[in-house]
């Protein structure tokens, strides 16, 4: 297997551009990705392709549906090698991309396969596409290609957004496709979330859908991710929350992961974190999975409220400071005169006085960094007079470097600050989106990925 990982903006040129000298091709990703919609839509552009789904369908079953949904081509056939011996006799005809969607959903394709592979070693012009989940490696060769969702730069080009509505839809929806087609512009970005929270929308029932594609029985995986999304994130953590043996919990653990549905991720005194795949999954878990609707479908003003608050407070915070983190790693060594790395954990989340920075190094020059990521602003003459108070008791101030970042409105007092003092340095929300969006300009997809998503 050779792999490629792309973004699903990217599928449809790819589709486009498989070599005819390509036997076969793997189109992977998590359901909702935009494997099915691309491959249908190549199709109705197309029109000597092919689509098969065996959603839902035993093999031979679906032998049957198959045939009968192309009586031209495959009529009479009685099995596997005779389907395929007339696609190669319509394929050496027109050359086209032929696609079987969901063919590892279930293990009882090995006819499917070995007429499939038959069919592969001889002299046939068709490619073929197989579409499926991560998981679900085909027994054949072939070309291996991942589609990942979105990334908030993208969201800006392909949707033209704003930054901070791409950032907030990032957010809101994890980037993932289907999610994002349900966005209505011309609403505000709350009304667009109060009509998310229905039990009759896509946005609740996809995570639902997620788990009973996955699993036969859900329920103790959502246990777990539940843990997960209300921060119990360290194995012996998930453990105690749900009750059950840590070995159990290892082995759900495992399940999930392969399924896409939580990832890795190092924690401090490398201990491993165990997270919700995407933003999207954090929310569902933590606002929606135990939330009880109203008899119309919808949710109450308090759930609206406390998902907000969550969506605010907590994802769209550790999003933007994740940018901050971005932007310091990009800037401070042009700020500061001596070699500083930002990626020491010992300089994060410090305080000095009265103030905890998000970033301080001590060093033979000294640089606080002070981030504002929640939304509404915290930034007051108040606080500054803290700042300066807190660091100035063991170097005068000129010894020291600066730096506010903000995702809200930078306040006229905080501008002065930066014109009278060029050791202070105030980077807007407009500063971290250009800073961000720079790098991924410079290559075809982001270098960054906000941390609650990697």
């Amino acid at each position: 297997m050779t792999g490629d990982k792309m973004y699903f903006s990217d599928l449809t040129h790819t589709l486009q551009n498989i070599s005819t000298n390509e036997k076969a091709v793997f189109v992977s990703g998590q359901p909702g990705s935009g494997k099915t919609f691309a491959a249908l839509q190549f199709c109705a552009e197309h029109k000597g392709s092919l689509y098969f789904s065996f959603k839902n369908l035993d093999t031979a079953f679906a032998l049957r549906v198959f045939c009968n949904a192309y009586t031209e081509i495959f009529g009479g056939c009685e099995s596997w090698k005779d389907f395929f011996g007339c696609l190669k006799h319509y394929g050496n005809k027109k050359h086209p991309l032929v696609f079987f969607d969901n063919a590892g959903e279930r293990n009882d394709k090995d006819n499917f396969y070995e007429a499939l592979n038959n069919f592969l070693e001889s002299d046939s012009k068709t490619t073929v596409v197989l579409l499926g989940r991560p998981w679900e490696t085909p027994p054949i060769p072939c070309r291996e290609v991942e589609i990942r969702c979105f990334s908030m730069p993208q969201l800006t080009d392909v949707y033209s957004l704003p930054d901070e509505t791409a950032a907030k839809l990032y957010c809101l929806t994890g980037a993932i496709p289907p999610l994002l087609s349900l966005y209505d512009n011309e609403q505000s970005f709350e009304d667009n979330v109060r009509t998310f929270l229905r039990t009759d929308s896509a946005f609740y029932r996809l995570a639902a859908s997620w788990m009973n594609e996955s699993f036969r029985t859900p329920e103790s995986y959502n246990t777990l991710l539940y843990a997960m999304a209300n921060g119990y994130n360290r194995i012996g953590e998930i453990a105690k929350f749900s009750g059950f043996p840590k070995n159990k919990c290892d082995k759900y653990i495992k399940a999930l992961i392969e399924h896409g549905l939580v990832i890795k991720a190092p924690s401090e005194h490398g201990h491993t974190k165990y997270l919700p795949a995407n933003s999207y999954l954090t929310l569902w878990y933590k606002c929606l999975l135990t939330a009880v609707p109203n008899p119309d479908r919808s949710f109450g003003e308090d759930i609206f409220n406390r998902f907000m608050q969550v969506f605010n407070d907590e994802l769209m915070s550790d999003f933007y400071k994740d940018m901050c983190d971005y932007w310091l790693g990009e800037n401070l060594n042009s700020i500061s005169t001596e070699y500083i790395d930002t990626k020491n954990s010992s300089y994060h989340n410090v305080k000095v006085g009265n103030v905890t920075f998000d970033f301080a190094c001590e060093k033979k020059q000294a640089v606080y960094a002070y981030y504002d990521t929640t939304p509404g602003g915290k930034l007051t003459q108040k606080l500054w007079n803290e700042i300066e108070n807190s660091t100035t008791k063991k170097r005068p101030f000129y010894e020291n470097e600066y730096v506010i970042c903000t995702v809200n409105r930078v306040p006229d007092s905080f501008w002065t600050l930066s014109k009278r003092y060029d050791n202070v340095h105030i980077v807007s929300q407009k500063m971290l989106f250009a800073t961000y969006k720079k790098e991924y300009n410079k290559i075809a997809h982001p270098r960054f990925v906000p941390s609650f998503v990697k």
